[in-house]
């Protein structure tokens, strides 16, 4: 199992408790819940805080996300204090498949980013995720350019390179 925490993978955020038996609610960071199934060992992630072995003993959806409950914390008092505000972690190994086509943010991150005619316009520094469309924030020797994450603009994207056209408008001089 991976230990860096760099390289974990967030999978859901533990933002309260629910009822009294230990239960936590979670918003989920990806995209297939049954995924939850083959969980079984974890680790959290909090700002300040070590990281923490947790085994997750059932999940299940609720109207307002998910709830999961983690072996050892059977009150609503020790769940607030060690698991609330944390991210449910995973190794880079246990990451699910995605469908053809789409990537995880931490794959295109850190990419270089080159027209057409291959001149590098500069590394994704962050993807922002906007409600119509991701948009991948690109800084270089041109400065900051906003690529909006659509096939108008994007034109490949392979192992930590993107190829991009019709961007000209979006750098500023």
């Amino acid at each position: 199992m991976t230990t860096d925490p760099a390289r974990r993978v967030a999978v859901a955020y533990v933002s309260r408790t629910h009822g009294v038996r230990g239960e936590v609610r979670a918003e989920t960071l990806t995209h297939s819940l049954e995924r939850f199934d083959a969980l079984g060992n974890i680790v959290l992630q909090r700002d300040g805080r070590p990281d923490l072995p947790l085994k997750l003993e059932r999940w299940r959806v609720d109207g307002k996300g998910l709830l999961l409950k983690f072996a050892g914390f059977d009150a609503p008092e020790t769940a607030r204090a060690e698991l609330c505000k944390g991210y449910v972690t995973v190794a880079p190994e246990q990451v699910a498949a995605l469908p053809e086509g789409t990537y995880y943010i931490d794959d295109i991150v850190d990419s270089i980013v080159v027209d057409q005619d291959g001149h590098e316009l500069g590394r994704i520094a962050e993807v922002m995720q906007m409600p119509s469309t991701d948009v991948y924030v690109v800084r270089g020797a041109k400065g900051e350019i906003l690529v909006p994450a659509i096939s108008n603009f994007v034109v490949k994207i392979g192992p930590g390179r993107i190829v991009v056209q019709g961007i000209e408008e979006l750098i500023t001089r």
